[in-house]
């Protein structure tokens, strides 16, 4: 079956141009459009979605706040950010608020039927000016720091958590109790010197733990 998508952006012939091009794969299926954030909360409640493929910058609700109520509403939908924006701070925002990739409006179609199929299959995707623009924040705070120096359980652990696993699924995943997942997360975050989710992605892309 078709990976079904629902396109979201404010300008219409950009939409219709990305729909019609998407719609030539055999794989992938775009079930509707969207103009803002509200739109495809409406959109959602009709049609089944695999794939929400959210511009960051539209009016009425943005493309972070989208993905806020996507991701409460209908977890299991995969969000992959298509943008003109490649500065790290909305990057990090789209990342905590739960994106599963981000890429570049530039990006070539085979690209982008290659970041949704990649979403969709529950993996992350970033393209290679993202992950670079990602790899200049911190630069030199967590490189020193190899992943060689961790345990495998919390290489295990770490790869997980950039995968967007939570702490319970972690610990269904690897039959370990959910304290264990906790305290591993922790050390983890301690020993890599490390904040929140983006500094996990952007620590698993910079070692190629994640792909």
């Amino acid at each position: 079956m078709a990976i079904r998508v629902l396109l979201a952006d404010d300008h219409e012939i950009l939409l219709e141009s990305l729909a019609t091009s998407i719609n030539t794969s055999d794989t992938i299926e775009v079930v509707a459009t969207a103009i803002n954030g509200e739109d495809v909360i409406r959109k959602l409640e009709v049609h089944e979605v695999d794939v929400l493929v959210c511009d960051m910058q539209m009016p009425v609700m943005d493309g972070i706040s989208t993905v806020l109520q996507v991701r409460q509403l209908y977890p299991n939908i995969k969000i992959l950010m298509l943008t003109m924006l490649d500065d790290v701070e909305p990057i990090t925002k789209a990342i905590q608020a739960g994106a599963s990739g981000y890429i570049l409006k530039k990006s070539k179609k085979a690209e982008l039927e290659k970041a949704i199929l990649a979403v969709a299959s529950g993996k992350k995707y970033f393209n290679e000016e993202i992950i670079s623009s990602l790899m200049k924040e911190e630069k030199g705070v967590v490189n020193d720091f190899h992943p060689q120096s961790l345990t495998e359980r919390e290489l295990e652990i770490l790869v997980l958590i950039a995968q967007e696993n939570s702490s319970q699924q972690i610990a269904d995943k690897l039959f370990i109790s959910l304290n264990t997942v906790e305290t591993h997360r922790k050390n983890l975050f301690r020993k890599l010197n490390i904040k929140n989710l983006a500094g996990i992605i952007r620590y698993a892309f910079q070692h190629k733990l994640i792909h």
